[in-house]
């Protein structure tokens, strides 16, 4: 009778165990990051540190510590400025389908049928747009300048890893265009 039992607890484990399925976590297989990449990305990290830091003590100081800034800084910490004032916007843009991020660094406006209904609607996307692509080219500009390696590098490698970026920061279900130029969802 313990035998009998044993072996229908053993067959019952047996079976139980051939039912599971091993699941082999994901890997993936990603490249280190190009000499580029890194050089972009530090310089990036590097201005939006200062940058930030200095849009700080322009507040605390008043009128006067902006003066002081050179005209390029001043462009910059406005680009900054667009971007953080237009952010929820553009996420819900991106939400809604209305924007995608291009491979080129830019959004892109997406054909959409509530946009081509509301004119109105459609004007103030394109401005919004125009206002992140604008302090997008400002903020990609200071990087370049400000980092000799990337003064030498391609224009197109840079904004390539700027796109990546972007994309990388963009929420789940933004349409994002892959480097051969089709459109996908994250």
């Amino acid at each position: 009778m313990k035998k009998g039992i044993c072996i229908v607890i053993a067959v019952f484990l047996l079976l139980s165990l051939a039912q599971c399925s091993l699941k082999a976590p994901e890997v993936r297989v990603t490249g280190e990051m190009t000499a580029l990449e890194k050089e972009v990305l530090g310089t990036y990290r590097q201005v939006k540190e200062d940058d930030t830091w200095m849009v700080a003590s322009t507040r605390s100081e008043g009128k006067a510590q902006t003066e002081e800034l050179s005209p390029e800084k001043k462009r910059v910490l406005k680009a900054m400025q667009d971007q953080k004032f237009n952010k929820d916007d553009i996420d819900e843009f991106k939400q809604k389908g209305y924007v995608g991020e291009n491979n080129q660094g830019f959004l892109s406006i997406r054909e959409h049928e509530d946009l081509n209904a509301d004119d109105t609607k459609m004007k103030f996307v394109e401005k919004i747009v125009t206002e992140e692509n604008s302090a997008r080219e400002v903020i990609m500009d200071r990087v370049i300048e400000l980092n000799d390696t990337l003064k030498n590098a391609v224009r197109e490698n840079v904004m390539t890893i700027f796109a990546q970026m972007n994309q990388d920061n963009s929420p789940a279900g933004t349409w994002i265009q892959e480097k051969l130029g089709d459109w996908i969802r994250k």
